[in-house]
């Protein structure tokens, strides 16, 4: 790998590295984006389990969750 580097000139390596750079930032951004919706969703079941074992019944669940929407908030403007 030292070998093939020290063949580049500044300029190409700089390119490399910026390629490389931004393949990185990206791969970062979706991974980061694929965790928070699988942590969401993890905790919205976690949510729904506690109420379902604190004997709510579905609707009562359901008005709950749509409470915290944001479809939900439009009426009180």
């Amino acid at each position: 790998m030292a070998e093939f580097l020290s063949h580049l000139r500044p300029g190409e390596l700089l390119a490399l590295i910026a390629v490389v750079g931004g393949l990185l930032c990206a791969i970062t951004a979706i991974l980061a984006g694929t965790w928070q919706k699988v942590r969401r969703t993890e905790m919205l079941l976690a949510l729904k389990q506690e109420m379902l074992s604190r004997g709510m019944s579905a609707e009562d669940i359901r008005a709950v969750l749509e409470a915290g929407s944001k479809g939900s908030r439009k009426g009180c403007q």
